[in-house]
């Protein structure tokens, strides 16, 4: 019994994405999977809900408090934004030296 859970656990870690955080324009944390961004929607004691920053589609993640992935749920209307992705992460890269940068 304990094999078959390992190897449960296994096969959903290889099928589950790896997730990042970046932040947005206004520094909210937007958690990354996939090349796509999700944005906070609800946090409780144990788990956060993240829902696609694209209006009007119905992929969600669910997070435990640690930011560790629980689960994802429903699929993605449109394709993922990888180009998008890049742009934030070398505005995130300005801002930060920008502040550390002042003398």
């Amino acid at each position: 019994m304990a094999e078959a859970f390992v190897i449960l656990t296994s096969e959903i870690q290889a099928k589950s994405p790896a997730i990042s955080f970046i932040n947005s324009n206004k520094g909210k944390p937007l958690l990354v999977a996939d090349n796509y961004t999700f944005k906070l929607n609800k946090a409780t004691t144990t788990t956060k809900y993240w829902i696609c920053t694209i209006k009007d589609c119905a992929a969600k993640v669910h997070t435990d408090s640690n930011n560790g992935l629980m689960k994802s749920v429903g699929n993605h209307s449109h394709l993922p934004e990888k180009e998008k992705l890049v742009v934030r992460e070398v505005r995130e890269k300005i801002t930060f030296l920008k502040k550390f940068s002042r003398p």
